[in-house]
């Protein structure tokens, strides 16, 4: 498995560079010859998304690549936790194994120090008979007063030395007992060590994998980041794209001869929903977390709930991006415009003249959001204001 997550690390990371090339030709040429137009600023943003879009996948890629090498890293670990118990409970039984057989050594040396003495007490007992005549048959014969004293200091003599002969036995056996005893511990102590040996050899291949696989994890980290890094830059291009075609769309608008019709605007949702939830001003983006400036409102509403135009005029964009999902531009003349964005769909296509409380979009969760709402932005001669000084 490590081979096969370290390849496709590898393949993850060629996949990498390759993004960031193509997102630095397509950026860098898109809108060529026409870079003051609102085609050459679609291209762009076109191009931005779509890279964008790319980066995420390899951001994903890299996040699985992470989590299949912590996996894996985490499955060695725990067997090498194993066994390491394994093989403390094999030194445990060992070290026992020794003492067992140190012990048995110690009673062979005590019973063979036994035996040794005893035997020097018979062997000295043979020796002084031998040497004043006691033990010869001979002299016991003619030192006795009869055959029956005979036959007694014979039987006497004949009982000492089977007693001598039986005590020297028993230490023998004592002895052989106890080395058998000692034998068949060390053959346990031989069969734990082999034991041992094939237990280290192994944690020491696992120890071997252990280390490939941290490095899988720190180049799953380390791509991670990257793709992480990548998504984060092309996000900021496409938004920067993005906001310098919703100005060059507002441009157009101002410099457009239409003038305002005036009169307060339309609430864009049915009245169910009036609740803002965020209002016109700097928060913490509730999806990026990151303290930005809220250019609109924002108004929950379920899924699918109609949107009317807030005043009379003409449609200049329905598109979509990345953080708006997809939304709706229109001009009511004099500088003004209203934008609605997070939509689900739209009902109205670029040129259409609208009349106020139209029909012109649906509720939806399109782009950044944590939910279904609409976002109202309103724009004067090209600026953000506050969408609320437009309501009664």
């Amino acid at each position: 498995m490590s081979r096969i997550v370290g390849d496709r690390l590898k393949y993850l990371k060629i996949f990498l560079c390759a993004v960031l090339i193509l997102a630095m030709t397509l950026l860098g040429t898109a809108g060529a010859g026409n870079s003051s137009g609102l085609t050459a600023l679609e291209d762009k943003l076109a191009a931005a998304t779509t890279q964008r879009k790319n980066a995420e996948s390899a951001l994903t890629s890299a996040k699985s690549e992470y989590n299949d090498a912590m996996v894996e890293k985490q499955a060695i670990d725990q067997k090498i936790l194993a066994l390491e118990v394994e093989i403390d409970a094999l030194d445990d039984l060992i070290a026992g194994y020794r003492k067992e057989i140190e012990q048995k050594n110690a009673q062979i040396l005590i019973e063979e120090g036994k035996l040794a003495e005893k035997y020097q007490v018979v062997r000295e007992r043979i020796r002084i008979k031998h040497e004043d005549g006691s033990g010869n048959f001979l002299t016991v014969l003619l030192e006795s007063d009869g055959l029956a004293e005979f036959f007694t200091r014979i039987d006497r003599f004949s009982a000492m030395m089977e007693y001598d002969k039986r005590l020297l036995d028993s230490y023998n056996a004592g002895i052989a007992e106890l080395e058998s005893l000692r034998d068949g511990v060390q053959s346990h102590l031989d069969a734990v060590e082999l034991q041992m040996d094939e237990l280290e050899k192994r944690r020491d291949e696992l120890e071997t994998d252990q280390k490939a696989a941290a490095k899988l994890v720190s180049d799953a980290l380390g791509s991670m980041a990257s793709a992480e890094a990548e998504v984060e830059r092309l996000t900021k291009i496409e938004e920067k794209y993005g906001a310098e075609r919703k100005a060059k769309l507002l441009e157009l608008q101002t410099s457009s001869n239409q003038s305002y019709v005036g009169g307060e605007f339309l609430w864009p949702l049915p009245l169910d929903y009036q609740k803002v939830t965020s209002g016109w001003g700097w928060r913490i983006h509730p999806v990026t977390k990151k303290q930005q400036f809220h250019n609109g409102i924002d108004i929950p509403a379920p899924y699918g709930t109609s949107i009317y135009a807030v005043n009379d005029g003409t449609v200049v964009e329905c598109s979509y991006n990345a953080a708006d999902g997809y939304y709706v531009t229109i001009s009511h003349g004099g500088g003004l415009a209203s934008f609605y964005s997070h939509l689900s769909r739209y009902r109205v296509k670029v040129g259409d003249k609208v009349k106020r409380g139209q029909l012109i979009a649906n509720v939806g969760t399109s782009g950044y959001t944590t939910g279904a709402h609409l976002n109202l932005n309103v724009y004067k001669d090209g600026v953000s204001v506050n969408p609320l000084n437009y309501f009664g």
